[in-house]
């Protein structure tokens, strides 16, 4: 047998893979993790660039007069300094406050500086520590990557989503305050303002973002974002109340509280400041990361879960012990801000009743709205609640859908169990997690209203309303996932929830057809936080859930399970 000699032939070079399909999360880290951030991008932008859009809108119509403005003012002079300081500089903006960037920064700052900041703590505390508890990291760190190489790639797409959605924000606030201002009131924000005002937002979601990716290797996923999460808000509170101390001094609040860009007074060494340490603490993840084991903390974490819901007692329990972290993280986040809001509208609305021309004002735009009460506040803040819990039913949406984007659902479905009894097992965990999230909010916000002196009935109750909307987000990612994808029913089920609280928050102010606000679900439910409930809305939010998440079992088991 002849054996002829010679150099092997070469095989084919593997052809390089495209740009566009690198940041569609091929043959990236970086990519792949881009990919798997859309949902908490598209929540991001919509939220922090849809309050900007209506913010803007509101409060140039809600306040359009010298006169009006005034009032503003006068308001928040007879307040108690530490209710006006907890959220803003008022002193510091001085007549500024009465313009459209002034009152935005002042009642709302805070809001967006926290939201970026549990989102990012979120982010960053699970994105290296929640991967390696997992085991899903094992396999990336086999390839040819080395470990500072992966945080890297996974830390550099987190900012890049972080610094979009900021970006967005800032063009909407410029835009919107051009379209809904009054030039004569100071109303306009220029783009160096709006990009002002988009840093220090960025930085300090960097910051405490920062901070968890530090502690995440040490402490692990739940123990770092606990520990960043609390210091966030205790520094926060501690830098509006001026308790003073080595709280105040250690503050990123209180590093940036003279800068103020929605009404051109800027700090950039404190800014900076607030930047540089977020740098450290980014490095520092980064570097503790590649020093230590894979997946090795030293146990930090929430008490152990009870065994009903460890997964061990048919696919309900599986799927609520997947979904349960989730509900807790989401009760006691928005429990948290509604216990604090809860506890200051009884003061508030007792301070603005004796301001005639004020009420008269905001009874104009609002003219179902209660102002001397408690509970009319209440109610109109309760949209941010709304919007909050129905990103959390998307959570939920997207946590049942990676079952089979993840490829799990095979070996699920390898057990005696239909794809159709998935899906309303799934369907049936995530309204009990909405449950257990309502329940949560309802006792801290009915506990910070007792606080205030304000009705805690009423508002215990009123609580369940942000429930009975969250349930109906769930119908709308089930009914897409199981009869279309479910790789695309969390950011519907979320596009839903951003298209729903931009109708219901725009309509009334910009005095828009009756028939544009009904589209929006919150619409028809009413004002539960004073006691009156809208019965057709309520229903139709049960059928919605009840019937979507019936859809989507009945398309699983019209299709194949697929990515």
């Amino acid at each position: 047998m002849a054996v002829s000699a010679g150099t092997p032939p070469r095989t084919a070079a593997f052809p390089p893979i495209p740009l566009h399909r690198r940041l569609y999360g091929f043959g990236s880290i970086y990519g792949k993790t881009i990919r798997d951030s859309r949902l908490s991008f598209i929540i991001a932008a919509g939220l922090f660039g849809g309050l900007s859009l209506v913010l803007s809108a509101a409060i140039g119509t809600v306040f359009p007069t010298v006169a009006s403005r005034h009032e503003v003012d006068k308001l928040v002079a007879s307040m108690p300094a530490s209710m006006v300081n907890l959220f803003g500089n008022a002193t510091l903006m001085g007549p500024k406050l009465g313009t459209l960037g002034g009152y935005l920064t002042w009642k709302y700052g805070s809001l967006f500086a926290v939201g970026a900041g549990l989102w990012s703590i979120l982010a960053l505390s699970g994105t290296l520590a929640g991967e390696a508890a997992r085991g899903s990291l094992d396999f990336v760190a086999a390839s040819p990557f080395g470990k500072r190489r992966i945080a890297l790639e996974k830390l550099a797409a987190h900012l890049t989503v972080l610094w979009l959605a900021m970006a967005f924000m800032a063009v909407l606030l410029t835009i919107a305050s051009n379209v809904f201002g009054d030039p004569s009131l100071g109303d306009r924000i220029p783009l160096v303002g709006a990009i002002g005002f988009g840093l220090w937002v960025g930085f300090t979601a960097m910051c405490f973002g920062g901070l968890a990716l530090a502690l995440a290797p040490m402490l692990g996923r739940a123990g770092s974002a606990g520990v960043a999460g609390v210091a966030m808000v205790v520094l926060w509170m501690a830098s509006g109340l001026d308790v003073g101390g080595p709280l105040v001094t250690v503050s990123p609040f209180h590093w940036t509280a003279n800068h103020i860009p929605l009404v051109g007074i800027y700090d950039w060494p404190g800014l900076a400041l607030v930047g540089l340490v977020a740098v450290v603490f980014l490095a520092v993840g980064v570097e503790l990361f590649m020093r230590r084991d894979l997946g090795v903390t030293s146990g930090l974490s929430l008490p152990h879960t009870p065994g009903a819901v460890l997964g061990v007692r048919g696919p309900v329990s599986r799927a609520f012990g997947d979904q349960l972290p989730r509900a807790l993280a989401w009760g006691i986040g928005m429990g948290i801000m509604g216990g604090l809001l809860a506890s200051l509208v009884g003061p508030f609305s007792r301070q603005v009743s004796g301001e005639a021309n004020l009420i008269a004002t905001f009874s104009k735009v609002f003219p179902s709205f209660d102002f001397t009460t408690a509970g009319g506040w209440l109610q109109l803040y309760v949209s941010l609640f709304y919007i909050a819990a129905g990103f959390a039913a998307t959570t939920f949406v997207s946590k049942w859908a990676s079952d089979e984007t993840d490829g799990r659902l095979e070996e699920i479905l390898s057990v005696p169990m239909s794809r159709a009894r998935w899906a309303l097992a799934g369907g049936v965990a995530a309204i009990v997690s909405v449950v257990v999230l309502t329940v949560i909010v309802a006792v801290a916000i009915s506990a910070g209203a007792a606080a205030g002196s304000s009705t805690a009935g009423d508002a215990l109750l009123g609580s369940a309303s942000l429930g009975v909307y969250a349930i109906a987000i769930v119908g709308v990612g089930f009914a897409v996932g199981g009869v279309w994808r479910t790789s695309l029913a969390a950011e519907i089920a979320a596009l839903f929830v951003i298209a729903t609280y931009l109708i219901d928050l725009l309509a009334p102010p910009l005095k828009l057809p009756d028939w544009f606000h009904q589209l929006a679900l919150t619409a028809h439910l009413g004002q539960p936080m004073i006691g009156q409930w809208d019965a057709v809305g309520v229903v139709a939010c049960v059928v919605i859930a009840v019937g979507g998440i019936l859809l989507g079992a009945w398309g699983m088991g019209r299709r194949d399970v697929s990515r």
